[in-house]
């Protein structure tokens, strides 16, 4: 007569034996939380309407192509500055080109150039 071995599986939380694999994975996992990302700063928030209103709920649409902007982005301080955006027509003097980089410095406190 031949001998059966049986394979277990134990949960490595709560050392509990299950007869499948699968049993002993779910037994004890791990919470999952839902969390938001703003999707402009990339900051996460614990509820989505913190992350909706982190950076400004309304974007900043350019008078000229309408195309939306998030209100901390190079191309809605172009908006302001120019009057237009950064896609729709990329030429700006070098007096609009450092207003706009020192509005966004301002606004975010990152360093971005509007050519790189």
């Amino acid at each position: 007569m031949k001998i059966q071995i049986r394979t277990l599986y134990k949960c490595s939380s709560c050392d509990e034996i299950h007869d499948d694999e699968d049993g002993a994975r779910e037994c004890c996992q791990p919470d999952i939380y839902e969390l938001y990302e703003c999707p402009t700063c990339k900051s996460i928030h614990d509820d989505e309407d913190a992350a909706i209103s982190c950076c400004g709920a309304h974007a900043v649409q350019c008078p000229s192509c309408l195309r939306d902007y998030p209100p901390i982005s190079l191309s809605s301080q172009a908006i302001k500055i120019a009057g237009h955006c950064t896609t729709c027509n990329p030429l700006f003097t070098i007096d609009q080109q450092w207003a706009i980089q020192d509005l966004h410095y301002r606004a975010t406190g990152q360093r971005e150039h509007l050519f790189d």
